[in-house]
């Protein structure tokens, strides 16, 4: 695991396949992409499916945070609503999930992707584009 400056300077704590980062004390985490496109493609794409996942019972605007063991012993999250679930993030390690949790003290996070810029520096899209799902979690 490494730690590396974005474009805005702020510490990103990344594995091969997931960063993480924290805007305001909120913690932004995503899949790590090797390029700004796919990052748009990826984010776009969690967009739309919570755009769904909230749209569907106005009284049930909460979502849930259900963090599965994967065989290999890292875990993915999921985004569970009424009826619904989104499998947004896969092989977070035991290190990568303590830190985000930790993180969520106001039960609100950020999903959004990264991307490796030039110098082999991470961005975070929602500080390069602002493009991200607020989501809130009453874990």
């Amino acid at each position: 695991m490494s730690c590396r400056g974005g474009l805005f300077n702020v510490k990103v704590y990344n594995t091969e396949d997931v960063a993480l980062t924290f805007i305001n004390d909120i913690p932004a985490i995503g899949p790590l992409l090797p390029c700004k496109e796919d990052a748009l493609k990826v984010t776009g794409s969690y967009l739309r499916l919570i755009e769904n996942l909230t749209r569907e019972k106005k009284e049930y605007q909460r979502c849930s945070l259900r963090f599965i063991k994967q065989k290999d012993g890292r875990f993915t999250l999921v985004v569970r609503g009424p009826s619904m679930a989104i499998e947004t993030l896969s092989n977070l390690d035991e290190l990568m999930l303590q830190r985000f949790k930790r993180g969520l003290k106001g039960n609100m996070f950020i999903l959004t992707s990264f991307f490796g810029g030039p110098g082999g520096k991470l961005s975070c899209l929602a500080l390069t584009e602002g493009m991200g799902a607020v989501l809130y979690s009453p874990m």
